[in-house]
């Protein structure tokens, strides 16, 4: 039986949960249901990563170029674009306008 300690509730009770795309085994802590998989395989992105990929889209390459230079996948660095573009577009939605004349000052 698999014992691992869950980050969020600190029970080791688990259950068997299906099986992910690959076939591995799924659990799930019995207390909080949060799901796991033992062993994986998922690689995250680090730190220094993410402010490579952010300077190279300021640079306005294309996703495939920034995927090959910063070592990620393409689908992984949409979905960290379209994370990015979600939680910051409302953000840009606030500031003032740069340039052009502003009526108010007419």
């Amino acid at each position: 039986m698999i014992v691992v300690q869950c980050p969020e509730c600190n029970s080791t009770s688990v259950v068997k949960y299906g099986k992910i795309h690959n076939g591995k085994q799924g659990y799930r802590y019995h207390s909080c249901h949060r799901q796991f998989v033992p062993n994986s395989t998922k690689k995250f992105v680090s730190k220094e990563s993410k402010s490579l990929i952010d300077q190279l889209l300021l640079e306005r390459l294309s996703l495939a170029a920034i995927a090959r230079v910063a070592e990620v996948s393409e689908t992984g660095l949409q979905d960290y674009v379209n994370h990015k573009v979600i939680y910051t577009s409302p953000l840009l939605e606030n500031q003032p306008k740069k340039g052009g004349s502003n009526p108010a000052m007419r």
